[in-house]
């Protein structure tokens, strides 16, 4: 099992992440658990998946698949990807847009 440290006193077994997403609002990275717990990051969302995921260097994975959701009030895109191309949309989010990422099964 691989554990990611998050804060200072815990640690998250990655596997059990249903979603990732930013709160501007708050301006938090929230982490939702399979058992719905809910950790709030002041982090940037980036800093936060490098942490859970590790370097760019081994982001790249076949086996492992995203729902990938980017959202504004208006509109929105749905597509399955890989870590990169969650990396990718992450790059190119403005502001008014809200990124969700659920892991495949």
């Amino acid at each position: 099992m691989k554990l990611a440290k998050i804060r200072e006193d815990v640690y998250i077994n990655p596997y059990n992440i249903t979603s990732i997403e930013f709160d501007d609002e708050y301006n938090t990275t929230l982490i939702t658990m399979v058992n719905e717990d809910v950790f709030s990051l002041k982090l940037p969302i980036k800093k936060a998946l490098d942490t859970i995921c590790g370097s760019e260097e081994h982001l790249e994975d076949s086996d492992n698949k995203y729902n990938i959701s980017v959202t504004t009030d208006n509109t929105g895109i749905n597509k399955i990807g890989t870590k990169s191309d969650v990396l990718s949309l992450l790059n190119e989010l403005k502001t008014d847009e809200t990124l969700t990422i659920k892991r495949t099964k």
